[in-house]
């Protein structure tokens, strides 16, 4: 709870309630532990400045942002993995992530 208290929640209610989904989702246990948190709610790495790069348009088409952002996640973790010499819990260490959230996302996208 002191954790959640002490962020700052730039994105207001919305991002609170993507974390606390997020947080139910991969947490076994009947309370959100601090493992189920991102890390920078846990305060182990910090945001991007400027909220990261978003680009100039948007096609006139329109496109599927769901599948591209899985396609941007499943990238950085296939990366991680290999930098890491397919060492789990260094690769979770290089994105900032935890074991288990990481774990998740590794049976997620069928990475192994």
């Amino acid at each position: 709870m002191e954790l959640l208290a002490r962020y700052d929640w730039p994105g207001n209610i919305r991002e609170l309630e993507n974390v606390m989904e997020r947080a139910v989702a991969l947490e076994p246990t009947p309370t959100i532990l601090p493992d189920s948190l991102p890390g920078v709610v846990r305060g182990e790495t910090s945001r991007p400045a400027g909220g990261g790069s978003v680009p100039d348009a948007l096609p006139d088409s329109g496109f599927d942002l769901e599948a591209h952002v899985k396609e941007i996640e499943r990238g950085y973790i296939a990366e991680a993995l290999r930098r890491a010499g397919g060492v789990q819990v260094k690769a979770a260490e290089l994105l900032g992530m935890s074991f288990r959230s990481f774990r998740y996302y590794v049976k997620k996208y069928n990475l192994r």
